[in-house]
């Protein structure tokens, strides 16, 4: 069950992510993060702490809630 949520909140970010037309290193180079720890996170290889969630969600211009949504 953790791991469905992680795949489902990795294609969220990436989802969101693609549509800005942005690259992996890019986003990461904007949010201040590593390109892989961002290629983990997508594939839902990683469990992301709150902390580098509220990174991504600034990154998106977004709130938290609004990057869980639609999971």
């Amino acid at each position: 069950m953790a791991e469905d949520l992680l795949t489902r909140l990795g294609k969220r970010i990436s989802k969101l992510r693609k549509a800005r037309g942005w690259t992996q290193a890019e986003m990461a180079e904007k949010i201040g993060i590593d390109r892989s720890f961002l290629a983990d996170v997508e594939r839902g290889k990683r469990n992301v702490s709150v902390l580098n969630l509220e990174l991504i969600a600034h990154g998106f211009k977004i709130s938290l809630s609004q990057l869980f949504s639609r999971l």
